[in-house]
C-alpha cells in the first residue's frame, strides 16, 4: 500500500535520440519515481510519487561531448490530495508552491553535473484577493509562512505565492465523475465540499539543459532523478529485514530545500517532502523488505540511450 494518503495527513543517427526506460511502462513519458520523507510524519513514513522525467539528447559518441535537453513533470498522486479534503471547511481547492527542485543526473555511462529542474513560470498572487504580487516584497520570515507588502491585509495568512488550482468536478450525480472515484455518498468529498478530486496535480517543469562526456567503457548512458546528493544511504545490514533500503533524510520546513523535493502551503499549513530516486521497497523492483520503504532503483529502470562508435 502507498502511504502517500498518510504522509500528508499526518501531513522521458541524426538529431534528437528518444530514450526509454528498460522496464514496462505505460504510455507517455516514462516515470522515474521518487522515495519521498515529509514534515508531518516520521522520518520512517515513505511515499513513492511517481515522475515523469524526458530526456533528449544529442546523438552520443563514445569519448565526445554532447548535451541533453531535459524536462519532466513532478506529480503528486490524487490520493494525496484526497487525504486534504476533510481537514479543512470546504474543502481545499488549491495549493501553493512555495519551491519545488527535481535534480536529473546521470548514473552512468557519462561524465557530467547534476542538472536542477524547476516549475513551469507561475504569476505570483496574493493569497486573499489574487491581486498580483512581487515575491522580492516578502517580509522577513520562513519562505511560504511570510506577509508581503503587495498583500493586504499584511500578514503570514496572505502570502504572495504561486497557486495551483487542484483537479477537481462538481458532477456528484450518480454515475457521474465523482461516483466514478467513490466519492460520493455520507461523508464522501462530494457531501461535505460539493466537488471531488478526479486526478493528480501535476507541476510541469521547465527545461534544462546538460553537458555531459561520454564514456569509452559503457555502451549506454544512464539518466534519472537524483540519488547522489540527497543525504540518503543505503541500510546495509544482513540482520535486518529491511537490508537494502534507502535511509532518506528527514524533511524539516525551516532547511533549505534539497536537490529533490516539495515545499507547499494549504491555507497557511505549512508541508515539505524530501525525495530521493528510489522504487517501492516491496514491489517488483524493490528488495523485498519487511516494511513498506523505498530502496534504490536499479539499472533497469532508469532511461537509457547508445553510446555509438565512428558516428559521421
Amino acid at each position: 500500500m502507498r502511504l502517500v494518503v498518510r504522509a500528508f495527513v499526518a501531513w522521458l543517427v541524426t538529431g534528437p535520440v528518444v530514450g526509454c526506460a528498460k522496464v514496462p511502462l505505460p504510455e507517455g513519458p516514462p516515470i522515474v519515481s521518487v522515495g519521498c520523507t515529509n514534515d508531518r510524519t516520521s522520518s520512517d513514513v515513505v511515499s513513492i510519487l511517481d515522475w515523469e522525467l524526458d530526456v533528449s539528447p544529442e546523438p552520443i559518441e563514445s569519448g565526445q561531448p554532447f548535451s541533453a535537453t531535459l524536462g519532466g513533470t513532478a506529480v503528486f498522486p490524487e490520493e494525496f490530495l484526497d487525504a486534504a479534503q476533510p481537514f479543512w471547511p470546504g474543502g481545499v481547492r488549491e495549493i501553493d508552491l512555495v519551491a519545488l527542485n527535481a535534480t536529473v543526473r546521470v548514473r552512468s555511462g557519462a561524465t557530467g553535473g547534476g542538472v536542477v529542474l524547476h516549475p513551469e513560470p507561475v504569476p505570483y498572487k496574493c493569497f486573499v484577493d489574487k491581486s498580483a504580487c512581487n515575491h522580492a516584497n516578502d517580509l522577513p520570515s520562513v519562505p511560504g509562512l511570510v506577509g508581503n507588502t503587495d498583500c493586504e491585509p499584511v500578514n503570514r495568512n496572505n502570502p504572495c505565492g504561486r497557486f495551483y488550482v487542484l483537479p477537481i468536478s462538481s458532477d456528484c450525480d450518480p454515475g457521474g465523475a465523482c461516483a466514478d472515484r467513490g466519492k460520493t455518498g455520507p461523508l464522501s468529498q462530494c457531501e461535505l465540499n460539493e466537488f471531488c478530486i478526479i486526478g493528480d496535480q501535476r507541476f510541469p517543469l521547465q527545461e534544462g539543459t546538460g553537458h555531459y562526456t561520454a564514456a569509452t567503457d559503457k555502451t549506454e548512458v544512464l539518466f534519472g532523478w537524483d540519488d547522489q546528493s540527497t543525504g540518503a544511504t543505503v541500510l546495509r545490514d544482513p540482520n535486518d529485514p529491511n537490508d537494502g533500503t534507502w535511509i532518506l533524510p528527514p524533511s524539516v520546513y525551516e532547511e533549505p530545500l534539497g536537490p529533490l523535493g516539495f515545499r507547499v502551503t494549504v491555507f497557511g499549513v505549512r508541508g515539505t517532502m524530501e525525495c530521493t530516486m528510489g522504487v517501492d521497497s516491496r514491489g517488483p523492483l524493490g528488495v523485498n523488505s519487511q516494511d513498506e520503504l523505498s530502496s534504490p532503483t536499479p539499472d533497469s529502470a532508469l532511461i537509457a540511450f547508445p553510446i555509438q562508435t565512428g558516428l559521421p
